[in-house]
């Protein structure tokens, strides 16, 4: 019988009613939203896959690297896609997370999403997105057109190979390029008769399946980051309007994570601090996007969540 050891300070702690309300509404909201941002982020790196030639891919492997032409191209889709489908995915959420505060219940309350802290954020949330996406993508391609792999691969074998990665992460691409290899290298010592071209266009195959898999769960981070991020956000701004309308007093903030053995350390070490309105919350690590320290996500996947208290009527 397996044993369960916890953690030092990984007891879960109980919730005030209110926080594990928050919490609940929180996920409720990533689950039940999660579907359409995940599809049209597949369907998305699909585009970017069919748009570029094989003849582009194969004079990259020969040059070893993306033209800055193909990356401006990029850089334009996904600047499209922000306005296009990340906007509406961001105000969605706002609006759900403006009203998630146990607080606002009851309050003759309506969202603006019209105010300069709101439409700031999504321009430089948009930004952000847009320029994060490219980079990435950018240090993808680059693992793949490494010297390494170039020499290592024929041109064309290459060239195959990396168009199911376009728009993968850096790691994953790697991980993609590991697969297709072991699945090669078993198959010659398991079949030692088959041709290498066989080998090849099974192991391609495989490879492209996987990187099926990894679109969906890249979609997927994406969307759960994005929405949560603008979950809080929206929240965060919600309460400012209902206080600059006098329907809540002064307020702080509590940091909230669901006291579960799968909370990771850095946000176990926030859970329950208390700040001002304004204040940052002490997140360590690298800052992946601006504002990261005033609200959750801490994190790629994070599920935390602020309580807004009333400390003055």
């Amino acid at each position: 019988m397996a044993i369960l050891i916890r953690p030092a300070g990984r007891v879960k702690k109980v919730k005030s009613k209110n926080a594990q309300k928050i919490l609940d509404r929180l996920k409720s909201y990533l689950d039940d939203n999660a579907d359409e941002p995940i599809r049209f982020l597949c369907g998305f790196w699909q585009d970017q896959q069919d748009a570029i030639t094989y003849q582009e891919i194969r004079e990259a492997v020969v040059a070893g690297y993306i033209s800055e032409q193909t990356f401006r191209d990029w850089r334009n889709d996904y600047s499209v896609l922000t306005s296009t489908k990340m906007k509406d995915v961001w105000e969605k959420a706002m609006q759900a997370g403006s009203i998630s505060q146990p607080i606002m219940d009851g309050l003759p309350f309506e969202f603006n999403t019209q105010t300069p802290g709101v439409l700031r954020w999504i321009t430089e949330r948009g930004a952000d997105f847009v320029t994060a996406c490219t980079d990435e993508q950018k240090k993808a391609m680059a693992a793949l057109l490494s010297k390494k792999m170039v020499e290592g691969h024929t041109v064309d074998e290459l060239a195959k190979l990396i168009r199911p990665c376009i728009g993968l992460t850096e790691g994953q691409a790697k991980a993609n390029a590991r697969f297709y290899d072991s699945i090669v290298a078993s198959m010659k010592k398991e079949h030692p008769r088959m041709k290498p071209e066989s080998i090849r266009k099974k192991a391609l195959t495989a490879a492209h399946k996987y990187a099926e898999k990894q679109y969906r769960q890249r979609a997927f981070d994406i969307a759960q980051t994005e929405m949560a991020f603008a979950y809080n956000k929206g929240a965060d701004e919600g309460i400012r309007q209902a206080h600059q309308q006098k329907l809540i007093g002064t307020t702080r903030k509590r940091w909230s994570t669901s006291g579960d053995d799968q909370v990771c350390e850095l946000c176990n070490s926030l859970d329950g601090v208390e700040i001002e309105m304004d204040g940052e919350f002490s997140i360590k690590g690298k800052i992946l996007f601006p504002g990261q320290h005033r609200l959750p996500p801490a994190h790629p996947r994070c599920a935390c969540a602020v309580e807004y208290i009333e400390v003055e009527e």
